[in-house]
């Protein structure tokens, strides 16, 4: 018996058009270096083609779109994970229709979505942006810095409409300001 290997495409946004990592601190090797798996990088087509997935067993896809025509006739591909939430790049229907599974990861944005949240939080109310344009004025920039003392948020009332992972973990990450919930 033949051990054939699993195929692993990753969209092509995965990479820069230098062949450099779009986001270098996802750590691949795991993948590259698991026993049975073969990974392969797409050409960044968007939408991608059926004929680029016929000899893959799964796709990775980042932000490229796959729809009806990324449908491979082989009917090799069994799974499309999609990085990150949503399907707004996937065409569910064709997929449904190709047996195809689809799958989210969930907890690669929840925290880098939070976090943005939080660093937003604390630019807004500390008012960051017009203090780094007074900072960039020099001496003059410096005197009307009593004037653009920011609110905080130690107090503040912290609100959500819904509460999925996201919502979740800024409500944790928000802990420390001492907010309401």
């Amino acid at each position: 018996m033949v051990n054939a290997m699993f195929r692993v495409a990753l969209s092509g946004d995965f990479r820069k058009p230098d062949g450099a990592p779009t986001y270098p601190d996802f750590d691949l090797e795991p993948l590259r270096n698991a026993p049975g798996i073969e990974m392969a990088f797409l050409e960044p087509n968007n939408p991608l083609r059926g004929d680029q997935l016929e000899d893959f067993d799964a796709l990775i896809l980042l932000s490229h779109r796959f729809d009806a025509t990324s449908v491979p006739k082989s009917g090799r591909l069994a799974v499309v994970a999609r990085f990150g939430v949503g399907y707004d790049t996937v065409d569910v229907e064709a997929c449904t229709a190709a047996g195809i599974a689809l799958v989210i990861t969930p907890d690669g944005v929840r925290r880098p979505v939070a976090v943005s949240v939080i660093t937003f939080m604390l630019a807004l109310t500390g008012k960051l942006l017009t203090k780094d344009a007074l900072t960039r004025k020099g001496p003059a920039g410096f005197n009307q810095r009593s004037e653009h003392m920011g609110v905080g948020l130690v107090g503040r009332t912290l609100g959500s409409l819904g509460i999925g992972n996201i919502g979740a973990e800024v409500f944790r990450l928000a802990e420390p300001f001492d907010m309401k919930f």
